[in-house]
């Protein structure tokens, strides 16, 4: 079976297709009559597919928005001005990848922090504390896998005082132009809305040619921010005020593919210099900021495009290997960092590479400690993660 999906989620529908049928799918290129595909399909493929069976494809696809045309743009414009139009993102994904109660959602969250792999029970939140850690990384991987090593990075605040802003550096999973996308939008969640700090996010915005929110629609079905405000909400409930400065991060894949680093990238250097300033000025103003990198680590197996499944010897050179990358990141050096992911051509495709590094270069000076690493084994697709956090060094 072949599984399509909308990559910029415009569309929520998934689509089973029998592989059987992939030959009709090739010839949906915009310039194939219904008749010319049934025909070229019988005389090339040696196949025979019925026009009816043709005709129940197209239908399919036209009804899940995957076909275009006239419709679906009239369609599309409509889902995306309905998003840009409204103040607040909503849960993409409650009730989906997460329970949309908030009782049952608070009582999963409880067990990550008290189970075995957890880092034990909080204590109460409600003290001022120490200023919070400068960086944070967390995994964004479901909650079903990864909910440990969220409430590692997460007990990193408990006894601290609450950042005023958090900028979490989320990994975009669909395509957009830019490298990094911004929102205004406030994000809700079942246990309540968390408000975007915008006088941050304007100030960033200002010192950064180029426009930050054409690719804000992606901000729309993208699950690496939308999980650490569910955990932010967690940890700090309402009405308590939690802010953030939601940043999408682009792939680093041309930089890879071309053997070079993303160093000296007149784009990535402009939003760099611009998020440090921003950040120092508020923190001139007795603001306190934590960034925080929605990162997971390797993608391995054939789910990921490799042709052999992952076998024990495999998931012991992936250890090593992100093993080598964290280390890099702890001692806060971005280049050796890249290098170590980028240097074989990203193998293990390390989908935190871009805002691990963006977090690296902008915290400079800062030292960091692996909290927990992680492995979720299959031989199918292999996902590696970690928790990290990141103080100066002079801390």
């Amino acid at each position: 079976m072949l599984f399509l999906r909308d990559s910029v989620h415009l569309s929520d529908e998934t689509l089973v297709v029998p592989m059987e049928l992939i030959p009709v799918l090739r010839k949906l290129d915009g310039l194939h009559t219904l008749e010319e595909i049934h025909k070229e399909i019988r005389e090339e493929d040696k196949e025979e597919i019925s026009v009816e069976i043709i005709q129940e494809i197209f239908y399919y696809l036209d009804r899940a928005h995957f076909l275009d045309g006239k419709d679906f743009e009239d369609w599309r414009i409509k889902v995306e001005k309905s998003y840009h139009d409204s103040p607040v993102r909503p849960s993409y994904l409650a009730g989906k990848s997460y329970d949309a109660n908030p009782v049952v959602l608070r009582n999963q969250i409880d067990g990550f922090f008290t189970g075995a792999d957890g880092p034990g029970l909080l204590p109460k939140n409600d003290g001022p504390g120490d200023f919070p850690p400068r960086g944070l990384v967390a995994p964004h991987i479901d909650f079903h896998r990864g909910g440990a090593a969220f409430a590692w990075s997460y007990s990193t605040l408990i006894g601290r005082a609450m950042a005023d802003v958090f900028v979490i550096l989320g990994t975009v999973h669909a395509p957009i132009r830019g490298m990094y996308s911004l929102t205004q939008k406030s994000f809700e969640t079942p246990l309540g809305a968390l408000e975007v700090e915008s006088d941050f996010v304007d100030a960033l915005d200002r010192r950064v040619p180029g426009d930050l929110f054409e690719d804000e629609f992606a901000q729309r079905g993208e699950h690496s921010i939308e999980f650490q405000a569910v955990f932010l909400r967690y940890l700090y409930p309402a009405p308590v005020p939690v802010r953030l400065a939601p940043v999408l991060v682009g792939s680093f894949g041309k930089f890879v593919a071309e053997g070079c680093s993303p160093q000296g990238d007149e784009e990535i250097e402009s939003f760099i210099e611009a998020l440090k300033r921003t950040i120092t000025n508020f923190e001139a103003e007795g603001r306190r900021v934590c960034l925080l990198a929605s990162a997971d680590l390797a993608h391995v197996g054939p789910q990921f495009g490799d042709e052999e499944p992952v076998d024990e010897a495999q998931l012991h050179a992936l250890e090593e290997a992100d093993c080598a990358s964290l280390g890099a990141a702890c001692r806060g050096d971005a280049e050796e960092f890249y290098w170590s992911v980028a240097s074989d051509g990203d193998a293990r495709k390390v989908c935190g590479l871009a805002p691990i590094y963006t977090m690296l270069r902008v915290l400079e000076g800062c030292r960091g400690e692996v909290l927990r690493y992680s492995q979720w084994p299959d031989p199918v697709g292999t996902v590696t993660f970690c928790s990290m956090v990141f103080e100066s060094a002079n801390a």
